[in-house]
């Protein structure tokens, strides 16, 4: 199986680039930079640098792969550079996986594209508000994106699967809000949450997975899935965030139709995956309390990486 994975140097990349060459894969990389993989894990056949809006090095990238997971993105907030970079690139993705016959092309879309939780669970039929969104260019621009996806599977017959997911973890976590929290409790501050509310993390390992069976499964083509893991509450949360820390600040819940803070944690992003279960076979390999374990852990990570302690 020979597999390109665009955005290969980010979180989610870097994880797959390794899981992939771990069951086998025989991986190529696409991204603006070269990553730096362990070379005793990762065994990498070709690293194309440079952007996916070059016309003609995705062409070469794409050439002789049997399935393609785009990854890269800008997460630019200006419209020029999404418009004239991350489109355009994903267009040239999309017609060099026509034009080479590739097997599978997976788009990793995002939960943002929801805009706001108006529902729970989140399904994959809930409204795109993308002019809701906590940043509404790149909700506009990846629900763009799923539509060119869905364009290329109609008219030119190109397998596509999307997946839109909301957190995803590995060993570490990343997320300006998390890292604010952890920085205010190493400060001793007290954390202020939202009640009642939080969301669905997914960890790289599910992400994996999902991304594995969608390769293998020939009735996902053209469908858009969610995945997620398990659900957390902001208050469960700010609570390891204290426990790793060792914070005297504690935390204060505030109920929620006094919350004035950031609007996007006052949703409930629950995300339901059934659909990928029933389609896919798709399960979260581990249990809440396991996957609240595992995301302690990552927290905890991010808190070492911050000058905190670690518990």
């Amino acid at each position: 199986m020979k597999v390109l994975i665009t955005g290969s140097s980010g979180d989610v990349g870097s994880h797959l680039v390794r899981d992939f060459t771990e069951k086998g894969c025989v991986v190529r990389t696409l991204d603006l930079r070269e990553a730096d993989f362990p070379s005793s894990t990762v065994a990498v056949e070709n690293r194309f640098t440079g952007s996916v809006a070059d016309k003609e090095l995705v062409d070469k990238a794409v050439d002789g792969a049997e399935f393609v997971i785009h990854l890269a993105w800008s997460f630019s907030d200006q419209p020029g550079e999404v418009f004239n970079g991350d489109i355009p690139g994903h267009i040239n993705l999309l017609e060099a996986a026509v034009k080479h016959r590739v097997q599978r092309f997976i788009y990793a879309s995002t939960a943002t594209v929801y805009g706001r939780a108006v529902r729970v669970p989140v399904t994959e039929e809930h409204p795109r508000l993308v002019f809701e969104a906590r940043k509404p260019l790149y909700a506009l621009t990846k629900s763009l994106a799923e539509d060119l996806c869905t364009y290329y599977y109609r008219e030119a017959g190109l397998p596509v699967v999307v997946f839109r997911f909301w957190w995803a973890f590995g060993e570490t976590i990343g997320g300006r809000h998390l890292r604010n929290m952890v920085q205010d409790a190493l400060k001793g501050k007290t954390l202020e949450v939202p009640g009642g509310v939080g969301g669905t993390f997914v960890t790289m390992d599910d992400l994996f997975r999902a991304f594995e069976l969608a390769l293998n499964c020939e009735r996902a083509a053209g469908k858009i899935y969610n995945i997620g893991s398990f659900y957390v509450t902001w208050e469960e949360i700010a609570g390891m965030i204290v426990e790793i820390t060792g914070s005297a600040g504690g935390v204060k819940t505030i109920p929620l139709n006094e919350w004035n803070g950031p609007k996007f944690l006052s949703d409930s992003w629950e995300i339901g995956w059934e659909k990928a279960a029933q389609d896919l076979g798709y399960r979260p390999a581990l249990g809440r309390e396991e996957g609240l374990a595992s995301l302690k852990k990552a927290i905890a990570a991010l808190a070492g990486s911050l000058g905190g302690k670690k518990k």
